[in-house]
Order: structure tokens, then C-alpha cells, then sequence
């Protein structure tokens, strides 16, 4: 299997050509007087992802398979992005799917299409559902795929990430942003009071999205065995997030820089912590990718 999306499995035996994931930063234009404006970097932009794959009978069905991505555009819902490896990458949203027919029948039923699938990261509120093991999808039941073993694009029910899965995406997760709050952090703190505030809301709402990933490792790592030492990481980790994030309100020209040295050292506190455990957690992580784990 090579991705999984909520409880969409995506494999390069079935029909997968290609992925191209993209990333950008938001950057602020200043024109000087004279000379060339200056550039001031505001935030991240969100990851976006495109899924190449050809869809063929000897797959499945391929009006079956486009109808199932279409249902899940449709519902609007956030979905769990998992690499084959476990890796747990985030939440997205399908936010387009191009459709090109290469082959349909006289009535216009599809044979053969080479289709497109673009997904945009969500960053609202979000819980992973994770689903129980299931059958292949009834589309390819029947097809030579099936014969062969090869469960479709398309599975009705995701297979379930193991504990040591999930603690290492969680952790993954939490640790990026983590890291860029640290950075923003470094890059701002011996700015003017007007900067530090207009700066506040990214930074608010980037402690809010760790806490979620951050529970996620706590509970996972509860699963694992002699996993104790994980449990008292994901707690530490948001108890000083959470540090960080209520440093950041109410704020006004005359305490932000206080509040600010106060939530910066929260979140240097929590780089510290899942620095000092990188040994233990690459270690699981070696056991995810040799399927040990």
C-alpha cells in the first residue's frame, strides 16, 4: 500500500502513476522609496498533494472507483493522509478531481480514465477516525487485481496503524510544529512590540494545532509496551505548549514582550524534550520500516 487517505488506499499496483506534493510560504512585499522592496515573511502556506493514477477494468470498476472519490469530495470532511509506512502526514481535504476518459463504451459507461486528485491541508480541529481492518473494495472483487492479491485503489475499510505507527507520526507531527514556533520565536524576539503582536495570532493558532498530535502521542504510546516513558514525554509536551499558548493572551504593547520571552521558553522547553527523546523515537521508527512494528 503505498498512502492511505480516511479510508481510501492508493496503491502503485492499482492504477498510482505519480505524486507531486508542494509547499510554499506567504511572504509580505514592503516598497521602499528608493531601491527594491523588502520582503517580510508572514507564515506558512498550506501542503498541497496531486495523485496521478489511471483507472482500467482489470483494476476495478472505474466508474466505481471516480464515484467513491467523488462521495468523499463531496462531504466536505478533513481526512487522515497515512504513508504506507506508517507515517501519519496530516489532514487534508480533496480539494479537486480531473477526470480524463481515455476509453467509454457507445452508452459513454467508462473503460479506461486517467484521473487526477488534489488534496489541501486542513489545519481546523481534527481527529483521526481510525477504521478496522475490512475486505477489498466490492469494485475490484472479481478483476484480475483481486486474483492477484492486489487489493484495489479503492478499499472500503483502511487497515488499522499500529500503536508504534501512531506514536511515531504523532510525534513527527507535533515535532514540526514545534519547530516552527521555535523558529518564528528565534526570528522575531528582539523585535519592536508592534511586531511581537502582529506575529501573536500564528503563533497562538500553531500551539493550538499541537495539542492535538500531542494527545494523539500521549494516548498511543499507552498501547505500546514499556511505553511509560512516552506517556510522561507527551505530557510534558503539552503541558508546556499549552504553556505557551495561554502566554499569548490578552496581549498589548505593554506586556508583549514579557508574554512573549514567557512563551518562547515554554516552547524551547518542549524542543528540548522531544530532542532529548529523538534516540527513542527513531528507534521506533526503524521498527515501523521494517515492519517490526
Amino acid at each position: 500500500m503505498y498512502a492511505v487517505l480516511g479510508k481510501i488506499e492508493f496503491e502503485v499496483a492499482s492504477g498510482i502513476t505519480g505524486m507531486e506534493q508542494r509547499g510554499s510560504a506567504d511572504w509580505a512585499e514592503h516598497p521602499l522609496i528608493q531601491g527594491k522592496p523588502l520582503l517580510e515573511w508572514i507564515g506558512e502556506g498550506l501542503e498541497e498533494l496531486t495523485f496521478s493514477m489511471q483507472l482500467h477494468p482489470w483494476l476495478g470498476d472505474p466508474e466505481a472507483r471516480l464515484r467513491t472519490l467523488r462521495e468523499a469530495k463531496s462531504k466536505h470532511e478533513p481526512l487522515a493522509f497515512v504513508l504506507g509506512s506508517g507515517e501519519y502526514v496530516g489532514a487534508f481535504v480533496i480539494a479537486d478531481i480531473s477526470n480524463t476518459p481515455r476509453r467509454t463504451s457507445a452508452d459513454g459507461r467508462l473503460y479506461s480514465s486517467a484521473v487526477q486528485v488534489s488534496l489541501r491541508e486542513y489545519t481546523g480541529p481534527f481527529t483521526p477516525k481510525i477504521a478496522k481492518p475490512g475486505l477489498i473494495d466490492p469494485a475490484v472483487q472479481g478483476t484480475a487485481a483481486a486474483k492477484i492479491a492486489t487489493p484495489g485503489l479503492i478499499s472500503k475499510l483502511a487497515p488499522v496503524l499500529t500503536a508504534t505507527q501512531q506514536v511515531v507520526g504523532y510525534a513527527r507531527q507535533a515535532g514540526t510544529m514545534i519547530q516552527s514556533a521555535k523558529n518564528i520565536y528565534d526570528a522575531v524576539k528582539n523585535f519592536n512590540p508592534a511586531t511581537l503582536l502582529a506575529q501573536a495570532p500564528q503563533l497562538a493558532a500553531l500551539t493550538e494545532r499541537a495539542l492535538g498530535p500531542i494527545s494523539g502521542l500521549t494516548e498511543s504510546a499507552g498501547f505500546i509496551n514499556e511505553g511509560q516513558d512516552l506517556v510522561q514525554l507527551g505530557q510534558g509536551l503539552y503541558g508546556d505548549v499549552s504553556g505557551a499558548r495561554s502566554s499569548l493572551s490578552p496581549l498589548d504593547l505593554g506586556n508583549v514582550v514579557d508574554r512573549f520571552e514567557n512563551s518562547s521558553n515554554y516552547i524551547t522547553q518542549a524542543y528540548d524534550k522531544l530532542d532529548g527523546a529523538s534516540t527513542r523515537l527513531s528507534g521506533l521508527a526503524a521498527q515501523v520500516i521494517t515492519r517490526r512494528a
